[in-house]
This record gives C-alpha cells, sequence and structure tokens, in this order.
C-alpha cells in the first residue's frame, strides 16, 4: 500500500501567518512529520508527499525516503492528485498534510482496509461545531459527499482519510473537484464508509493553532517538557508546557498552557497562557494570552496582547470567549503597546510604543 499525503494547499485562510500549514513546527517537529508519523500504523512501502515549489527542498530535507511531488499550479486537492501523475498505481491512501487525526481513527481505518481490501473505504467523523468541509449524505441509495453544505446532511463530517484499492481508477473521475470525483468514484465502485469519533484537529484558520496547541498539550498530562538546551531562570514557572531546544525563560516568568518552539526567550516577569509561540520569539515583560505567534518577532517591555471582550461576546470568527492575537513572521511591537482581541498582525508589521492596535 502507497501514502499520497497533500501538502500543497495555499493556505489563504491562514493569514496573517505565512509559513506553510504543514510546516509549522509542533513540540520540535512539524507538522507535516506528525502526520507522516501517525500515518506509519498504515506500513505503507511508498510515501508520495504533494507540495508547492516554495516547499519542495524543505520536505524533500525532511523526508529523504519520500517521493516529493511538486502541484505547479493550485488547483486544489483534484490538482494535488494529478500531479501525481503515473507515481501512484493501486492500494492507495489519502491523508492531508495539515490534519490532526488521532492514531485511534488510523488504527480503525487500517483494520477496515484490512477486512475489505478491494472496496473504497472513506472515513465518517461524528461532527463538532465549528467543523468546516465536506458531510456525508446518508439518505440516497448511494453514498454522497456534499461540500459545505448549508444545512448539514448528516452528522456525519468527513476527514481526509481515504483507501482506493486501485488509485488510477479514482484519479480517471477528477476534473476540478475532488468531492466530485468522490462522487462519481462511489457511484461506480463498491465502498465502505467507516464511521468513528476520536481527536481530529482541521488547520484552515489560524486561532486553529491553538487547537492543534491543546491536542498536542494532552498528551502531557499537566506536567511540562523542558529540553535538556533550555535555560530556565530561578523563580520561573512552566506549567503543562513544552519549552524547546535554547530557549531561555526568564526569572519570575510564568509559562502555561503554552508551546514555546525553539530559541525563542521568554524575558523577566513575562506570561505566556494557552498560546502557541514558534521560533525565535523574543519577549520582554509582557503579557500573551491565547494568542498564536508565528517566528521572528519582538515584543518590547510591557507591550501587551489582550484576549478578552469587556461585553463577553466571541471574538470575531473564533467563537472563543478568550482570543488574543495572530502574529505573523518577524513583525516588531514596540513597548508599552496594546493588542486588542482577535486582531490579525501582518508578517513584518510595526507597531509602534505605545500604540493600540484594534
Amino acid at each position: 500500500m502507497q501514502l499520497l499525503v497533500l501538502a500543497a494547499g495555499e493556505g489563504k485562510r491562514i493569514k496573517p501567518i505565512v509559513t506553510s500549514k504543514p510546516l509549522l513546527p509542533f513540540l520540535g517537529k512539524t507538522l507535516l512529520e506528525w502526520v507522516a508519523e501517525q500515518a506509519s500504523i498504515l506500513k505503507p512501502v511508498q510515501t508520495v508527499i504533494v507540495v508547492n515549489p516554495k516547499d519542495k527542498e524543505t520536505v524533500a530535507r525532511l523526508f529523504p525516503r519520500a517521493k516529493v511531488v511538486v502541484q505547479a499550479q493550485p488547483n486544489g486537492m483534484a490538482g494535488a492528485v494529478e500531479a501525481t501523475g503515473t507515481v501512484l498505481v493501486g492500494p492507495t491512501v489519502i491523508i492531508n498534510g495539515d490534519d490532526w487525526i488521532d492514531a485511534g481513527i488510523i488504527k480503525q481505518f487500517a483494520g477496515q482496509i484490512k477486512a475489505t481490501p478491494q472496496q473504497v473505504v472513506l472515513t465518517g467523523l461524528k461532527s463538532k461545531p465549528g467543523q468546516s468541509g465536506g458531510y456525508f449524505d446518508l439518505q440516497g441509495r448511494i453514498l454522497q459527499v456534499i461540500e459545505k453544505p448549508q444545512q448539514r446532511p448528516s452528522d456525519w463530517f468527513k476527514i481526509v482519510l481515504d483507501y482506493f484499492p486501485k488509485v488510477e481508477d479514482f484519479a480517471a473521475q477528477l476534473k476540478d473537484d475532488y468531492e466530485a470525483g468522490l462522487n462519481l468514484c462511489l457511484a461506480k465502485y463498491s465502498y465502505q464508509l467507516l464511521k468513528t469519533t476520536g481527536e481530529f484537529v482541521q488547520l484552515k484558520y489560524p486561532w486553529q493553532v491553538l487547537d492543534l496547541t491543546e491536542a498536542f498539550l494532552s498528551t502531557f498530562k499537566g506536567k511540562a517538557f523542558i529540553h535538556k538546551s533550555a535555560k530556565v531562570f530561578p523563580g520561573a514557572n512552566i506549567i503543562n508546557s513544552y519549552i524547546g531546544p535554547k530557549v531561555v525563560v526568564g526569572h519570575n516568568a510564568l509559562v502555561r498552557d503554552s508551546i514555546v518552539e525553539s530559541g525563542s526567550v521568554v524575558g523577566y516577569n513575562t506570561e505566556i497562557a494557552r498560546s502557541y509561540v514558534g521560533p525565535n520569539n523574543f519577549f520582554h515583560s509582557n503579557y500573551i494570552g491565547d494568542s498564536v505567534i508565528e517566528a521572528g518577532s519582538n515584543f518590547g517591555a510591557g507591550a501587551v496582547l489582550a484576549n478578552f471582550r469587556f461585553d463577553h461576546k466571541p471574538i470575531g470568527e473564533t467563537g472563543r470567549a478568550k482570543f488574543g492575537a495572530v502574529v505573523g513572521r518577524g513583525a516588531q511591537v514596540g513597548v508599552n503597546a496594546s493588542v486588542m482581541p482577535g486582531v490579525m498582525v501582518e508578517a513584518g508589521a510595526m507597531i509602534w510604543p505605545g500604540a493600540v492596535k484594534k
């Protein structure tokens, strides 16, 4: 069996983050590495990863044994499958490179393939609020996938964990739309729908980085992981958090329920709560609450990312009662600046000292 990982999406909806979603680091590995590790349960004999042109070298370095295929044009999931050409033939699993799927779901999926190796196997997850994508319509004689329906045809949300005994048969049905190709395939070939429950996190919008952070930290069970090369000064308190390589946590700093990736400095008297901090960010006596900081940003002393509205309303599209800011790569936030809840700070932006960013 072969594994096809779709990792070429443009990621327009995740701005102001500019790093490709599959290459965002979590606990010292890229999301794509975690996806491949989970999918190793399937024991693929070959892994093919479809990427956009700018990520080819990075992904080839991370996966020297995989076949890396470039999707030259941003023409969706159907285009990603078609980009593989004749590389893939026969039994193949297709998975997204930016979805977190619990190992338990993948084990059930592997068991279904073993039981029905000559049938298409699709995966439905009991839906939760806020999930965006396709839903299974179970009403007709033939199973259908309805993409982004106004009214859900069922409670079963389609995740991209698909098996095809002959992937070339599926590829022959594709034109411009992955789901339309699936529906044509379902009309022609026998199939199984695996209905399951378990942990699944989409990464479509920037605030969902916090959902992934929570999912990864749930394995810590309240404890902290501190890399051996990190430096933690006296008086610092670290709770249920990841502290990556060469991170510095200063005197009286508090890090709780957060990921702090390599090379970042959490300076004196800084509090980072329920947040994702990517590599090489610098903090100086700041409050960072429920926020996503991509990489290479600097926060002057006293700068604050506020995370709660006085009127207690949910913050923007996030639906969250508490949400701070998303800060793109290389932003500069001046001393005593205040960034209000739900603000998106573009990569390379400068927020001047004392400014209030709404």
